[in-house]
């Protein structure tokens, strides 16, 4: 399950749609009455029936026959309401071209956003080690030695089974990333840190 989620996460730092049943256009604006956040990721959809889309985020105006199959995987360019269990009816995810989905229909796999700072190389517990490189295949590309300084473009999280947070990487440019934290076990407790962000 990790490795599929990771390579979710590289589809989605990386703007691609590999892994969407096809292809969905890049997003335009919206109505200014409804909060959208400038995240970005992709999502599964969960619900039995498939997820019905819609022209607009009050979910009024369904796209008839445009409906997405069970465990089929979507991008999304923007999030917007609430989104918990408690009150999922007015959040939603924007797949771009006027095309939106309810938060109640799908799971979150990966969520990531622009982020403008510097991550520095520090194992928790160990100041002396390195931490790992990725490519946009999330492959071992080398070390980045310890106490050393890397800007950081972007944050994207991944979720496991359920929709539970499982690692947080920083995208370093050039199709390369790094690790923020380590999880032995999806107990948010058991992590240990690779660096710090500033």
């Amino acid at each position: 399950m990790k490795k599929t989620v990771l390579t979710l996460l590289t589809a989605a730092a990386l703007g691609m749609t590999a892994l969407a049943p096809s292809v969905l256009t890049a997003a335009t604006p919206v109505m200014a009455a409804v909060q959208m956040t400038h995240t970005q990721g992709t999502v599964r959809v969960t619900a039995a029936a498939g997820a019905q889309v819609y022209l607009d985020t009050s979910f009024t105006q369904p796209i008839k026959g445009k409906i997405l199959a069970k465990n089929s995987t979507w991008r999304f360019s923007e999030s917007f309401g609430e989104g918990n269990p408690d009150n999922p009816i007015n959040a939603g995810f924007g797949l771009g071209g006027k095309q939106y989905v309810k938060w109640a229909d799908v799971q979150t796999l990966t969520s990531g956003w622009p982020t403008k700072g510097t991550f520095i190389v520090n194992v928790q517990n160990h100041p002396a080690w390195a931490t790992v490189l990725y490519d946009r295949n999330l492959k071992p590309i080398r070390s980045l030695p310890a106490q050393s300084r890397w800007t950081v473009f972007g944050l994207y999280q991944v979720y496991g089974q359920g929709g539970r947070y499982v690692d947080q990487y920083y995208d370093l440019g050039g199709q390369q990333y790094v690790k923020f934290v380590s999880y032995s076990t999806h107990d948010l407790s058991s992590g240990q840190f690779n660096g710090t962000f500033k």
